[in-house]
Order: structure tokens, then C-alpha cells, then sequence
């Protein structure tokens, strides 16, 4: 059942990103349960208070060295990669709203240890690593919100007529054959667009394919999304917890279960 709850919200909502959207809803879903979070460790406590001290301070100094980098941001807005670059796009991501839920939580009421996965402020809008560093932000503000609007809408325009309506982007990547898009265009459906490499993405795509599906592999937040068309199944395998030197994902295109492609990306928006 819970499951199948998450799986039909992540299907229709693509504001937040993938990772952050994952551990959001699913954890805080199990959050209700006493034996999926356990009251913060005292070792953890001072870190948490920083966290909450600089919030009441407004301090962006303290928290932008709070924070573990790259902060991931949703696609297609750019991940956050250092304190520098926190600190110029701060009230983007802390506005107001969020900055006053941190300074008026407590450590004792509103910050739950999950397990492997770290250390969560009420339903997962912030979390923590074990060293007290800001791992994920799942809050978006009207600001970063109203920018990423604008960023679709550029995308939307260097791209062919017919592929130029979707919901929500979810990956552009190249590969070493390839260029590929995966874009929501209904709360339950995905469309797979790929390009020959070298080409424009301003041409008509080389293959397009509809209906695709969202799959889960395992609770860590690697996921894929799958499209078949006849006896073949292209597969857009997402790699969100790996081994460092791992690519961000791989293509994989089968043949009646024959394995016919397997490139890794080479590059990612």
C-alpha cells in the first residue's frame, strides 16, 4: 500500500527533484511509524542546533558551510557546487518560509534520525548527513520555482515542434552514440526523444517513444525509466546512490530480453 502511494505521487509530481521527491514522500510517509525514526541521538544534537542557531541569526555564512556539496536543485535548475556559489543564490533557496521552519524547529521535537539515510527536519524538507552537513533541501521557493519555469521554457524552445510539449524535463544526456531526452507529458506517462550525436536538438528526433513507465530499484533512489516499442526495450537507468567514480547513468536497449546497447553518459544537464 505505501508503496503503491509513493509510486503514484512521484509519478505526478515532478516539482521537486527525483532524489529529494524520493526521500520526502516515502520517508516521510514512514515517519508516522515508531519504528521507522528514532528520536535524535544526543551526539547529534549540537550539530542540529547550529543548523537551527544560524537560521534564528540569518546567518548565510554559517549555513552555507553547513552544507555538503553539490546541493542537488530540480532539474533543470543547476545543482548548487560550493559555499560561493550558496551564497549568491541563498534567498533563492532559503526564503523566508523555509529559514523559519528551521530557526523555530527544536532538535529534541522536529529532527528524527532515519536510519542509514541521516537526519530529517519534520516530513523531510531538510535533511542532514551524520557529520550535521545540509545533504538535501526537498523545498522549492515561489523564487526557484518561477526560475525554473523560465529554464523550461528555453529548453522548450531549441527543441523540434514535435517534441516540444511536455509536463516536466526529467534528463538530457548525451552518450557516446547519442543525445537523449526523458520528458513528463502526462502525471503518468514519459516520452524518450533521441538524436544521433551531433545532431540538433533543434531537428526532428531519430526515435520517439511514448508510454514510458517509472521503476524503483530498491529504496536508495536509483531508478529507471522504461519504454518499449515491439520486441525492443530502451531503459534510461538513473544512478543516484553508486560508487563515486560511477556515471550518472546508463542507456541500456534490449531485444527480446538480448542485450543490444549499454552505453554509460558522458554528460548530463
Amino acid at each position: 500500500m505505501l508503496y503503491a502511494q509513493f509510486y503514484r505521487a512521484f509519478s505526478s509530481v515532478n516539482r521537486l527533484s527525483r532524489l529529494g521527491l524520493f526521500a520526502g514522500l516515502l520517508l516521510g510517509s514512514l515517519s508516522t511509524s515508531p519504528l521507522a525514526q528514532a528520536a535524535l541521538d544526543a551526539e547529534y544534537v549540537p550539530k542540529v542546533q547550529a543548523l537551527i542557531d544560524a537560521a534564528k541569526a540569518g546567518d548565510r555564512q554559517a549555513i552555507a558551510k553547513q552544507i555538503a556539496y553539490p546541493l542537488k536543485r530540480d532539474y533543470p535548475l543547476p545543482d548548487v557546487q560550493s559555499s560561493q556559489q550558496m551564497l549568491e543564490r541563498f534567498v533563492q533557496v532559503f526564503d523566508s518560509k523555509l529559514l523559519s521552519e528551521i530557526a523555530n524547529s527544536t532538535a529534541e521535537s522536529n529532527w528524527d534520525t532515519m536510519g542509514w539515510r541521516g537526519i530529517m527536519l519534520n516530513h523531510g524538507s531538510v535533511w542532514l548527513d551524520f557529520d550535521g552537513k545540509i545533504s538535501g533541501i526537498n523545498y522549492q521557493s515561489p523564487e526557484e520555482a518561477k526560475l525554473r519555469d523560465a529554464l523550461i521554457a528555453q529548453q522548450k524552445s531549441t527543441l523540434h515542434e514535435s517534441v516540444r510539449e511536455f509536463i516536466s524535463p526529467e534528463l538530457a544526456w548525451e552518450t557516446a552514440r547519442f543525445t537523449i531526452r526523458v520528458d513528463a507529458i502526462d502525471n503518468n506517462q514519459y516520452r524518450y526523444a533521441a538524436w544521433a550525436k551531433g545532431k540538433s536538438l533543434s531537428e526532428q528526433p531519430d526515435l520517439v517513444l511514448k508510454k514510458g513507465k517509472l521503476v524503483f530499484d530498491g529504496s536508495g533512489g536509483n531508478h529507471s525509466f522504461q519504454f518499449k516499442s515491439g520486441p525492443f526495450l530502451y531503459v534510461c537507468d538513473v544512478i543516484v546512490l553508486s560508487a563515486e567514480e560511477s556515471p550518472v547513468g546508463r542507456l541500456y536497449v534490449y531485444k527480446n530480453d538480448q542485450l543490444l546497447v549499454q552505453e554509460p553518459v558522458i554528460k548530463a544537464e
